[in-house]
């Protein structure tokens, strides 16, 4: 099975090059950061400026699946940046949607938790979305635009965490810690934290089990940031 994955040098988009290089012929794609791994090809491109590069590729190589994991992560940038975070979420996802359905390539997008307004919790996937940032709002919209093809597929997720150097808020806690700083986090906000390596493997099972739809992969525990902190705090 051919894997393109949009996105290589992130967080999420490198790991799981680096956890299925050996289960999938995989390309992939990155902005500035170069990808160096075995049997991984990469292409350097810059969204919107490269779209037609990128269907030259895909009418090429036709891939049978997409995985799209591009994004703007902080939260602050987007709400500051709506016109920038409109034309990454939702303008290039509905151009590549194009492209997809006229070679038949199926797409996975990661989507957040920041779908829902946070009033309920617990939240299952045929919950009702409300998104009260941007970030929210534009993933929201992707979502809505990738399940017009029933064969197509979102995966929500939640604060990914791992000992990768591009996971901001560990990287906050450990460096701090080891400067015997103090550290400022919310007690009043509750995520289902995620390895990343699980979300990985449910991403590669997502693709062996041809899954469509919505589906939650996330940790099985929810935590506020603080008590995230004092783990990380205990643990190193």
């Amino acid at each position: 099975m051919k894997l393109l994955v949009l996105g290589g040098s992130g967080l999420i988009g490198n790991a799981l090059l680096k956890n299925s290089k050996n289960e999938f012929d995989i390309l992939t794609t990155f902005h500035k950061n170069p990808i160096s791994i075995k049997n991984v090809r990469s292409f350097q491109y810059s969204f919107p400026n490269d779209l037609n590069n990128l269907r030259e590729l895909l009418e090429k190589e036709k891939p049978d699946v997409l995985v799209n994991t591009m994004g703007y992560s902080n939260i602050d940038f987007c709400e500051l940046n709506k016109s920038d975070t409109e034309m990454l979420h939702v303008e290039v996802t509905e151009k590549i949607c194009k492209i997809c359905e006229n070679i038949g390539t199926k797409q996975i997008f990661l989507s957040s938790d920041y779908v829902f307004d946070g009033e309920k919790g617990n939240y299952v996937e045929n919950d009702e979305t409300n998104p009260i940032n941007y970030y929210g709002y534009s993933k929201d919209l992707a979502e809505k635009i990738i399940l017009k093809n029933e064969n197509n597929l979102v995966l929500r997720t939640s604060v990914v965490y791992g000992l990768s150097p591009k996971v901001r808020f560990l990287r906050y806690v450990i460096e701090n810690l080891k400067k015997d700083q103090e550290i400022n986090t919310y007690d009043d906000i509750f995520n289902s934290a995620t390895l990343l390596d699980d979300l990985t493997n449910g991403i590669s099972k997502a693709i062996e089990l041809d899954a469509n739809g919505i589906y939650h992969v996330v940790g099985s525990n929810c935590v506020s940031r603080f008590d995230f902190a004092k783990t990380v705090a205990k643990v190193f």
